[in-house]
């Protein structure tokens, strides 16, 4: 993310900041609850809250291009999609086990949040990768 002077981050990236933080306070709050075996409207909430945010913010803020469209939207659409076929998955393999599945899924998220903040504030390299669309033009230099 450009800077604007050392130390400080454009809006996108505060707002990137926020949204990171959001879903990682949504699914440390969800292991906290389901360790301590807590039961009521927050358990829901907070797995309503994580079941339409968390899994996909994990994967956008690791995934630059796809931000560029709508981090937001982009998160909710890919963890509706992720966390059902994960479902599927184990559910067709016999292995269906909704809150070690809530558990694996929320770590896992966890630890994707955190390699994006890293790589967002180069705290992390970034990955040695060229696109499509920065290989160098024919006839250009």
């Amino acid at each position: 993310m450009p800077r604007l002077y050392p130390g400080m981050l454009n809006t996108a990236a505060q707002r990137n900041d926020v949204l990171d933080l959001g879903a990682a306070l949504v699914a440390a709050g969800l292991l906290v609850v389901v360790y301590t075996g807590l039961h009521g409207p927050y358990r829901i909430l907070l797995t309503l809250g994580f079941t339409c945010f968390v899994p996909g913010r994990a994967i956008v803020v690791n995934w630059p291009r796809m931000a560029r469209w709508s981090g937001a939207a982009m998160s909710i659409v890919l963890s509706l999609t992720v966390l059902t076929l994960l479902a599927t998955v184990t559910l067709w393999a016999h292995r269906w086990n909704p809150l070690v599945l809530f558990q694996v899924e929320a770590w896992l998220s966890l630890a994707g949040l955190g390699v994006g903040i890293a790589r967002r504030h180069s705290w992390l390299p970034e990955p040695m990768v060229r696109w499509a669309d920065s290989w160098p033009r024919a006839g250009t230099r």
